[in-house]
């Protein structure tokens, strides 16, 4: 896994607000095996002050999965952002759907993102994975269409009238 796109080196930093645009590829997040990234932009928005660093982006990417219904791979487009607050000092580290507070870490002096923005695009997928063919034209699931075979419910109620005739012999 190449992380290296979002890894900053807090020297390369400038002071006040500044952005970035990464653009990244196939293989420089790690998913599981039914996700895989086929490309994303991470747009990062700095801002870097003495007492602390505040890191924003919002990421779109462009996903290969394989469909629960069908098996069938498809690309699947999310976004996503987040933001985190990384201090100097130690502090008690906390993180929510929204935003994370981070210390950053004293020996390398360097700030990843990669963890963040992986963990926001698998947060943005949706829970059953349909292929967009088996969508209708508001984004639901079109129905299956079911078959039954053996006797259908008519045919069962139909009697033979030659037991008809029988049952008057009585």
């Amino acid at each position: 896994m190449n992380t290296s796109k979002l890894t900053f080196r807090l020297q390369e930093i400038p002071d006040g607000e500044s952005n970035r645009t990464i653009a990244l590829g196939d293989a420089e997040l790690d998913f599981n095996d039914e996700v895989s990234l086929k490309k994303a932009t991470v747009d990062v928005n700095f801002y870097k002050t003495d007492h602390f660093i505040q890191v924003k982006f919002n990421v779109d990417a462009d996903l290969n999965l394989i469909c629960d219904r069908t098996l069938k791979p498809f690309v699947y487009n999310t976004e996503g952002s987040y933001h985190i607050l990384f201090e100097p000092n130690p502090v008690e580290e906390s993180e929510t759907e929204e935003g994370a507070i981070k210390q950053i870490p004293t020996d390398d002096l360097v700030v990843r993102i990669d963890k963040e923005v992986r963990d926001t695009i698998l947060l943005n997928l949706p829970i059953r994975k349909i292929h967009p063919d088996l969508l209708d034209s508001d984004g639901k699931p079109k129905k299956f269409e079911t078959q039954s075979f053996g006797p259908q419910p008519d045919e069962e109620e139909l009697i033979d009238p030659r037991w008809e005739e029988l049952k008057k012999l009585k």
